[in-house]
């Protein structure tokens, strides 16, 4: 790892809730990691009890962020990323975003030639400590319950997306047969027509214009 490679670490419930619903944890997690910029590795720590279906840490994972687990207690999540953090510093990273306002993170902006930057909600509260240690604190415009941010460079991928929403609801709007329609009339004109000329050609010829048995 570079001097210069970001670390992103993630106080979860500090900035995104307790125990939040997919759709919640996808799109607050996105306007975060979209707000740091470029970084090496990111990192969300919650507290959860031993489960085995973990739907954080799978949507966290599709997001390409470890998700980092701790048994629940004061300052647990906040105790685990420091730790992961300490470890970074020995391998030589300096530059830390902390999505959180807990103030036990100021201690990331005493290293030597290091660079530490906050993201919050506007609104959010930060700790006096933390907001003086850090070189930014960034406060990104909240996001509601089904919110889902928008980047000016993603507005392409956007539109591409809206334009196959779309068309999927396009395909299950009913469609008028009109095709089969016009087929179905010229032809019946057709049969008509020939039985009248036949009979005009042939007078002794019976025509018969019912379906079905007699």
């Amino acid at each position: 790892m570079l001097p210069t490679d970001r670390v992103v670490l993630v106080d979860l419930e500090n900035v995104v809730g307790f125990r939040p619903k997919r759709r919640t944890l996808r799109s607050r997690m996105t306007a975060l990691l979209d707000a740091a910029g470029p970084w090496h590795h990111a990192v969300a720590a919650y507290a959860c009890i031993e489960d085995a279906d973990d739907a954080t840490a799978s949507t966290l994972a599709a997001l390409g962020v470890a998700p980092l687990r701790v048994t629940p207690g004061p300052d647990a999540a906040e105790l685990a990323l420091l730790a992961h953090a300490r470890r970074m510093q020995a391998d030589g990273c300096t530059r830390f975003t902390v999505c959180s306002g807990d103030h036990a993170f100021a201690v990331l902006g005493d290293a030597d030639a290091s660079t530490l930057e906050v993201l919050v909600w506007q609104g959010q509260p930060v700790a006096a400590g933390l907001a003086a240690a850090a070189d930014h604190v960034h406060r990104l415009p909240r996001l509601g319950e089904g919110d889902i941010p928008v980047r000016p460079e993603n507005t392409g991928n956007l539109g591409r997306l809206t334009q196959r929403r779309a068309t999927s609801r396009s395909k299950r709007q009913p469609q008028l047969p009109w095709d089969g329609l016009v087929t179905g009339f010229a032809t019946g004109i057709g049969i008509v027509l020939g039985a009248r000329l036949g009979s005009l050609l042939w007078p002794g010829a019976a025509v018969d214009e019912r379906r079905g048995p007699r």
